[in-house]
């Protein structure tokens, strides 16, 4: 059933919530959809991502000014869905609808447990979440961990909040070496997110800086104003000759089509898209024990975790993956388990069931203890 839908973020900056935005946006276009996108502010990374036919609606920085033309939009689209990430966009969503006395249904998604660090709106985006949670339709997290912290330390309605892990967007076409391909491979690591304190690229400097075979090298791909600070960092333990840090990349495949191991150093990671474009190519990870990884690498069976902030533990264990790089087709079949055809149904069941149902408080959060995937396991009305 063709469903009219609005998907609002801030902009397609190089995050991994805004590729899954375009992306999705993209994939319920293919599907038959009537989609429509709004955003703050113009950003080229994930443009590109974006359907070409999807009509874009750019509506400012400035909040308020944002709220009134988001309500606008609502009045003259009239969209039956609408769906809003990141930042303070949840908050502008749910002001815009009771503004335009929409009867649109919302549904709220959080991306980052630190996201209300970045600014005062997504502050009240967390911080106001009892209302929120109340207002909108449905809140979906993108990890258990996440949709756990939202519940009991930010107070959303458990009843109404519900887990669906993201769908990742990676080439079908994406060569998976074999063993002995992968063993042959030089000993290149692989590091890809935003130069920002939450992604503790400095834990990942001085595991490498422990590493005792000298030919191993280390490429960072992402930007952000830690930049200045890690190259000090390499330069200051001796490595700087063998850390590139590369900056953002459209086409991150080519690097993960030639990397030995993908590392990632998090403090805290609601999910870990590259975790998963990782293991698309078959790459074994190591990976802090945040929240997102623990889940994709099902606590250690398709990966090595490690304490997050250990420097000691986290070399040890790139050695041994070094060592022992294991199977890639089973992280490939892994991966698979997260593609958008796997995944965007989980979606389509949420919005069908909002859209479907009038007691939106029936919903029931998904429980996890078999080992099941959210996205299998929606909740029932």
């Amino acid at each position: 059933m063709s469903r009219k839908i609005l998907f609002y973020t801030h902009g397609l900056v190089d995050g991994g919530g805004e590729r899954l935005w375009s992306c999705l946006a993209s994939a319920f276009k293919a599907r038959g959809n009537d989609v429509i996108f709004v955003q703050d502010f113009e950003a080229d990374e994930n443009r590109a991502n974006l359907d070409s036919s999807i009509p874009v609606f750019t509506i400012g920085r400035r909040h308020w000014r944002a709220v009134k033309r988001l309500a606008a939009i609502l009045r003259e689209e009239k969209p039956d869905v609408a769906l809003s990430a990141i930042g303070g966009s949840n908050t502008k969503l749910i002001l815009a609808k009771w503004l335009a006395n929409s009867p649109v249904r919302t549904i709220i998604t959080y991306h980052g447990f630190c996201e209300w660090r970045t600014g005062l709106l997504s502050f009240a985006t967390y911080f106001g979440l009892p209302m929120l949670s109340a207002a909108a339709d449905v809140t979906v997290a993108v990890s258990d961990g996440l949709r756990e912290r939202l519940v009991r330390r930010w107070g959303a309605r458990p009843e109404k909040t519900t887990t669906i892990l993201n769908p990742v967007f990676f080439p079908k076409s994406a060569e998976v070496p074999t063993e002995a391909e992968l063993a042959r491979r030089s000993d290149v690591l692989l590091a890809v997110g935003r130069l920002v304190p939450e992604k503790d690229f400095p834990t990942l400097l001085r595991a490498f800086a422990r590493l005792s075979r000298p030919s191993v090298r280390l490429i960072i791909l992402g930007k952000g104003p830690e930049e200045a600070k890690l190259k000090a960092l390499a330069n200051e333990l001796g490595i700087a000759d063998r850390v590139t840090l590369a900056g953002y990349s459209k086409e991150p495949w080519r690097f993960y089509a030639q990397a030995k191991c993908f590392v990632l150093s998090s403090v805290s990671e609601p999910f870990g898209n590259v975790v998963v474009e990782a293991m698309a190519y078959g790459l074994p990870v190591v990976a802090t024990a945040s929240a997102g990884p623990q889940e994709i690498l099902r606590h250690g069976k398709f990966g090595s975790i490690v304490a997050v902030g250990n420097d000691l533990q986290f070399a040890q264990a790139i050695e041994d993956t070094l060592d022992h790089p294991g199977d890639p087709a089973m992280r490939r079949r892994r991966a698979d388990e997260f593609s958008f055809d796997v995944r965007v149904p989980a979606y389509e069941k949420l919005i069908d069931k909002v859209l479907g149902t009038v007691n939106v408080t029936h919903i029931v959060p998904p429980t996890h203890q078999d080992g099941s995937d959210p996205a299998t396991s929606l909740p029932a009305a």
